[in-house]
């Protein structure tokens, strides 16, 4: 066999077996990256519930039915929750918060429950909400983005004038549509449990009456928490 023929044999052998080699390489790489990356955590809990602790800011209500102006102040908010897993990441949950605000009451004429307020009166008043929610966005181990949407009831009661602590205005809680979203970071320890920082933005729909407002009161919360699976 000629020498030319010869060296393109040789070097069309060694050119198949480096592209054999490089194939298998880049398939074993492959075969690495999909076992490591981004290291997803297994499925988690079914359940979950959470505990969190949160600053509130303040928002003004116009009452239609009474003509009051209930202007709130910040304030701290504690929440509970309780969480079902729809798929990895996703849950389903219901929430139950409390606060209690400082509060500037203001009315147009004096009732017998405001007495001891007059026209306006320092006081404060009690904040609920009971909220039905989606969560999701917790499906690495470590750092994370999440995500919230919430919608539910909000109740204000028990209002009481600070001079004397006696029950002031309507004594029936009063309780509104809302809704909202939020998200922020997240940090799962491990496949059932994480501790997480986020803002909600609440939209209250209360009745306002001739108080005609271009916009719905807002309650926006910032909250520290965490979720335990089981």
């Amino acid at each position: 066999m000629p020498p030319c023929i010869r060296r393109a044999t040789l070097l069309s052998t060694v050119a198949a077996a480096a592209c054999t080699m490089l194939v298998t390489s880049a398939n074993a790489v492959q075969a690495q990256i999909g076992r490591r990356g981004g290291y997803r955590v297994p499925a988690g809990p079914d359940y979950w519930v959470g505990l969190s602790y949160g600053y509130q800011n303040g928002t003004t209500i116009h009452d239609g039915a009474t003509d009051q102006e209930w202007q709130f102040g910040y304030t701290s908010q504690i929440r509970a929750t309780l969480e079902k897993t729809l798929q990895p990441g996703v849950s389903l949950g219901v929430s139950a918060s409390f606060s209690s605000a400082p509060l500037t009451f203001t009315t147009p004429t004096p009732t017998p429950s405001s007495d001891s307020c007059g026209l306006q009166c320092s006081a404060t008043g009690d904040i609920t909400q009971y909220m039905a929610f989606v969560h999701g966005g917790t499906g690495t181990i470590g750092f994370h983005g999440i995500y919230d949407l919430e919608g539910g009831v909000t109740q204000f009661s028990n209002f009481r004038a600070k001079a004397d602590d006696s029950r002031i205005g309507d004594t029936s809680a009063k309780s509104d549509f809302s809704f909202g979203l939020g998200g922020g970071v997240g940090y799962n320890v491990s496949r059932d449990a994480e501790l997480y920082v986020t803002e909600m933005f609440d939209f209250v729909m209360h009745a306002q009456g001739n108080n005609t407002s271009s916009s719905a009161p807002r309650l926006s919360t910032f909250r520290a928490g965490a979720r335990i699976g089981f």
